[in-house]
């Protein structure tokens, strides 16, 4: 299947709201999320936030031939992950299941991370091998090890640049 990518400017996140919803339902319902449909609103919610209040919001999307959402990488520009030092966050990246293992995730990692410009970056992902490996391929490595507020689990804190 074809697929293009775009941005995704901030003002038309609001529009996408069921789709993002809908994508991070399929996204995160497997392993090694395990997310919940509620968890799936939450994260939808969380991007229109930040798409709201700017902070250097960044979002790329791979659309279908129909227009159809295939998958999303989206952050902006924070210090919740570094305590201090403004760096852009990458909040999330989602391709869905039926689209994943084509390499459709790392063109838009790439894409989004072009657009971000220059300067750190940060993510925060699932401390498992699945995660992990694939982010120090593309270029991450481990900074730091967290479980934060309720989680049940690991996480680690990565950074590219």
């Amino acid at each position: 299947m074809t697929h293009r990518l775009g941005l995704l400017p901030p003002e038309e996140v609001p529009a996408r709201r069921d789709e993002l919803i809908a994508l991070c339902a399929q996204a995160f319902a497997g392993a090694p999320w395990h997310d919940t449909p509620l968890g799936a609103v939450r994260t939808a919610d969380r991007l229109l936030e930040s798409a709201a209040r700017g902070d250097g919001f960044h979002a790329v999307t791979a659309l279908g031939p129909d227009g159809e959402l295939l998958g999303l990488a989206a952050g902006w520009t924070g210090t919740a992950l570094s305590g201090a030092e403004p760096a852009f966050e990458l909040a999330e990246l989602l391709v869905a299941p039926a689209h994943q293992g084509r390499g459709l995730g790392r063109a838009l990692h790439d894409a989004l991370l072009v657009n971000a410009g220059a300067g750190p970056a940060l993510l925060m992902t699932l401390d498992v091998p699945e995660l992990t490996d694939r982010y120090a391929r593309w270029g991450w490595r481990v900074v730091d090890r967290r479980r934060p507020g309720r989680e049940e689990r690991d996480y680690v804190v990565m950074r590219r640049g």
